[in-house]
């Protein structure tokens, strides 16, 4: 562990719509799930008590909301097995146990509703425009899912899968402990997103999780099927396993780290790359056999749409979150912030114990 934080999403926009790992995050642990409107400070909230936590020297964990990857939605600090949550659409949460596992923070009770109310009808104008904008993304993700689909279709039949199996194999035998009775908790996260800026990627938590990087330079979406591989085995072998889905597909991992034993494997493109004075690589069209490239112009011409794609459905979420910033200004205008202040000040007295020393998780 090379770092007191790290950040993720918890959720995606994905070529079927939002995708939220949140019900797992938060199952079984300490939650406090944060109510609110749009602009009513819960990610300032969180921001706080997160800071406070790292202050008091506790392994924190940010999680960033995809639509706008500045904004929190989830703060987790294992120590205490504590998690805050924004709990509003897309992604509605409740404690599981209210009292015993947590519990709500509403943040409703510190505006004007008059205030509100006299901007109804611009409000209502907003929310239409932004479930406009977040429909046109998920048509252009959509499209490029299916485009990237019929790429891997393509791909998989060229695949070396004995020759990539022996890697794997040898790969896991190097590096993985013996198989313990338990299986790993696995820790579901997305590592990238698709965001007003385009795909956004917090590389900087590989690096804090662990020490050796091992990157698979991916052209043909094929890390998928190594990855899974090595998750198979690092799950009968460790304690405890991060794994980063691909926000095309959910089911689908795209990274893996291991803090036990300090190593991460993780896919990288031209949409993310890691930088290589940390890194070891290997390029998986070792793996590929020469007759895909009969293929080469029509998977050419299907990268450069579905890139197509991806932007026009990025510049959806850029109107989204200009439409979002706006209706946020309505309910600062209304929101007594002193009032939350003294909330979030004392919450973070009561969640948050004094820690005299660093914990290494």
């Amino acid at each position: 562990m090379n770092g007191k934080t790290i950040r993720t999403f918890l959720g995606a926009n994905t070529p079927n719509g939002f995708f939220s790992y949140y019900e797992p995050f938060i199952e079984g642990k300490k939650a406090y799930i944060i109510k609110g409107g749009p602009g009513t400070g819960k990610s300032s909230f969180m921001k706080k008590v997160a800071a406070e936590a790292v202050n008091r020297n506790y392994f924190t964990e940010y999680a960033y909301c995809s639509s706008d990857y500045e904004s929190l939605d989830g703060v987790f600090v294992p120590d205490l097995n504590l998690i805050l949550a924004d709990g509003t659409p897309p992604h509605i949460l409740e404690p599981a146990v209210p009292g015993v596992l947590g519990g709500i923070i509403n943040l409703s009770g510190f505006w004007n509703e008059k205030k509100l109310e006299a901007s109804a009808e611009d409000i209502l104008d907003l929310k239409k425009r932004i479930s406009a904008s977040f429909a046109r993304c998920y048509s252009y993700l959509s499209a490029a899912g299916s485009i990237r689909e019929d790429i891997s279709v393509t791909t998989s039949e060229h695949l070396q899968k004995e020759k990539a199996d022996r890697y794997i194999k040898n790969l896991c035998a190097k590096n993985f402990p013996k198989k313990q009775d338990q299986k790993a908790v696995i820790q579901k996260r997305f590592l990238s997103a698709f965001t007003e800026d385009g795909i956004v990627c917090f590389k900087d938590t590989i690096y804090t999780l662990c020490d050796r990087v091992l990157v698979l330079r991916d052209d043909w979406f094929i890390s998928g099927y190594f990855i899974e591989k090595i998750l198979e085995k690092a799950a009968e072998s460790c304690r405890e396993v991060y794994v980063f889905y691909s926000p095309f597909d959910p089911a689908t991992p795209e990274h893996i780290a291991i803090p036990e034993i300090g190593l991460a494997v993780v896919t990288s493109s031209k949409t993310q790359t890691f930088r290589p004075e940390k890194t070891k690589g290997i390029n998986l069209n070792r793996f590929i056999d020469d007759d895909i490239y009969f293929s080469a112009k029509r998977l050419a011409f299907a990268k450069k749409v579905m890139a197509m794609c991806i932007e026009e459905a990025c510049a959806a979420l850029k109107a989204e979150k200009a439409y979002h910033d706006d209706l946020e200004e309505f309910y600062i205008a209304a929101m007594d912030f002193e009032q939350e202040n003294d909330l979030a000040e004392k919450t973070i007295e009561t969640l948050l114990l004094p820690k005299e020393k660093e914990t290494r998780r």
